[in-house]
């Protein structure tokens, strides 16, 4: 099994759009996908349908006191599955500081789900802390999405910085320029001329789109009601790159 982890030290840069749509595209392809939804906002598991998330805590699954394989749900989407998230993972940074072995919770809590899927991707919730860290090692991949702006890129710098320090990976992080507005001169000055933490993005970048937005509406992945969508074959272009 594959983990990608969308993570972003930023909040509204399109990391829970990019987790959705690349987990659609992903089961589109045949193979099996599970959604991990750890932010508490539960954003991701809301987008695939999910109304009432489970009654669980950051503190029971740290513990291992709840097998996490009894709350997956499946979706409306053949061979997509989600484990919801909700208020109740408010406290991962505490729950992960304080267990044995911290950065190898994620890791340990996900390796059960490689006999039932092929593909497993971690839609985090922004910030840098112990949950982040575990992730970074965890992941086969760390996606991050980076709005063409200064402030978004300083963001993107101090999670290299912070991968540095910890001595997780540097070489699995993949960024991409995502919410890009072509209408605006800054954008298209960085997605032309990236500075030197973009060199090695992804070719594939994601525009500002009003699709994205529906996605609230109709509570689905873009393909599944714009499938002719630029929006929609970009994140299928950023999926075949990937993988």
């Amino acid at each position: 099994m594959k983990t990608w982890a969308l993570y972003s030290l930023k909040g509204g840069v399109g990391k829970t759009a990019a987790a959705v749509n690349l987990a659609y595209e992903a089961a589109a392809t045949g193979k099996h996908v599970l959604l991990w939804d750890l932010d508490p906002q539960g954003a991701a598991s809301w987008y695939l349908g999910i109304d009432q998330p489970p009654d669980l805590s950051a503190k029971k699954i740290v513990d291992g006191k709840v097998p996490l394989g009894r709350y997956v749900q499946a979706t409306a989407h053949e061979r997509l599955a989600v484990l919801p998230g909700g208020r109740g993972y408010r406290q991962w940074d505490a729950e992960i500081h304080a267990a044995q072995s911290p950065r190898k919770v994620i890791e340990r809590l996900v390796e059960p789900f490689s006999e039932s899927y092929s593909l497993l991707i971690l839609d985090c919730p922004p910030g840098i802390g112990a949950l982040a860290t575990a992730i970074l090692r965890a992941a086969d991949q760390v996606l991050v999405p980076v709005v063409p702006t200064p402030l978004s890129l300083r963001a993107f710098d101090e999670v290299l910085d912070h991968i540095a320090d910890k001595k997780v990976g540097k070489t699995r992080v993949r960024p991409f320029f995502s919410m890009a507005d072509r209408r605006r001169r800054m954008h298209r000055d960085l997605l032309a001329e990236p500075p030197e933490s973009m060199q090695q993005a992804m070719a594939t970048f994601i525009d500002y789109s009003s699709q994205v937005e529906q996605m609230g509406a109709h509570r689905a992945p873009i393909a599944t009601f714009a499938p002719r969508s630029r929006a929609a074959g970009q994140f299928r272009s950023l999926y075949e790159e990937l993988a």
